[in-house]
């Protein structure tokens, strides 16, 4: 049964303060996914030079949020009224610089987000305070379930700061890329989104290599090179040829096309696994394969978050490893990715989460 769609292929979550702190790497991460039937996943490599820590976050459903300002590389104090929702959908994401801020994650309703570095010219200041484009992601996670959902609603926040651009997919196998190449939104879709994909290079220029690779009855062996365009194509192909009958499940797969795409600065390997409402990952330092299953997961808002060390677990289900979310652990976790950065930058992203939320009065 060959032929499945080219669904989405997904890139490089790289932590904005790291960008800030050191100089860019040869970026090389790599997402995709992967639709076949009833079958829905979705793969991410983080690739970075250099080990940092991360974790995994358990968000919960009827939680007062509110935005965290931002203006270019750092969070702005609060001016005006803030900027409130309460979160509709819990949640699994994946973060190296403290809840609510993300690489990437997966909703209760199988709606997932993650981002690729590319630069970006958002929006200028027109009022609406900006955000940073991690908590950006969160927002879409704790509010939509398609990626429809995510289009229709794509001006309600204003994204700042990180130069990324970023991948929608839902359960359905729907997906887009949403690119900033001058002030305002691009999105592919659709017709328009030939393979689903975010490397490190606007979506049309990944999308022109494929007729051009042998691989898609070209003449040149672009797959071969360990660039976004050899892996975009790569995976494509990969996508492509899967045979689930050969290959067998679209998860374990997954996570073929993952090793196919590593590299040494490969640091975290996960595959979302929307049909099955199942989230897995592995790490160079832990390469047993783990996973939480959202339906042993309690995503009401009567405890406290929940969070795990990516590090963390010997295999298999870790649900059991979780534990209560704390400002103090959050902290630490802010402090080991920014390092000397500015106290009151700290401090601000450290304690956003508990920071009390202004709800308007119900009528």
């Amino acid at each position: 049964m060959k032929g499945v769609s080219l669904v989405a292929v997904m890139a490089l979550p790289i932590c904005l303060f790291m960008l800030m702190s050191t100089p860019a790497p040869s970026a090389a991460c790599s997402l995709f996914a992967l639709s076949s039937g009833d079958d829905v996943v979705f793969g991410q490599n983080l690739d970075w030079d250099s080990p940092f820590p991360g974790n995994v976050v358990v968000n919960k459903r009827g939680i007062g949020k509110s935005i965290l300002p931002w203006k270019g590389s750092w969070p702005a104090p609060y001016e005006g009224d803030a900027v409130t929702w309460i979160s509709r959908y819990g949640s699994v994401t994946f973060t190296c610089y403290g809840r609510d801020f993300i690489e990437g994650g997966m909703n209760e309703a199988g709606l997932v987000i993650d981002q690729a570095s590319l630069t970006a010219v958002y929006p200028p200041d027109d009022g609406r305070p900006g955000v940073s484009c991690a908590q950006w992601m969160q927002y879409q996670l704790d509010n939509f379930t398609t990626v429809e959902e995510v289009i229709e609603n794509i001006d309600v926040l204003r994204p700042d700061g990180e130069g990324w651009h970023y991948l929608v997919a839902d359960v359905t196998g729907a997906c887009a890329v949403i690119e900033y190449p001058d002030g305002a939104p691009m999105v592919y879709t659709g017709e328009d989104i030939e393979v689903c994909a975010a490397t490190n290079t606007t979506h049309q220029q990944a999308l022109s290599h494929i007729p051009v690779d042998k691989a898609f009855g070209g003449q040149i062996d672009i797959a071969s090179g360990g660039d976004s365009y050899g892996r975009f194509v790569r995976m494509a192909a990969l996508i492509r040829d899967y045979d689930p009958d050969v290959d067998g499940p679209a998860a374990d797969y997954a996570f073929h096309i993952l090793d196919e795409v590593s590299s040494d600065a490969t640091l975290r390997s996960v595959v979302y696994d929307a049909g099955r409402a199942r989230v897995l990952y592995k790490t160079p330092g832990n390469s047993r394969i783990r996973w939480l299953d959202f339906a042993s997961l309690d995503f009401s808002p009567g405890t406290p978050a929940k969070v795990l060390d990516v590090e963390s677990g010997t295999g298999g289900d870790v649900s059991g490893l979780l534990e209560d979310y704390t400002v103090e652990g959050n902290r630490a976790i802010v402090i080991a990715t920014m390092g000397p950065g500015p106290q009151e930058a700290i401090d601000r992203v450290a304690e956003h989460p508990a920071r009390p939320v202004p709800m308007p009065a119900e009528d």
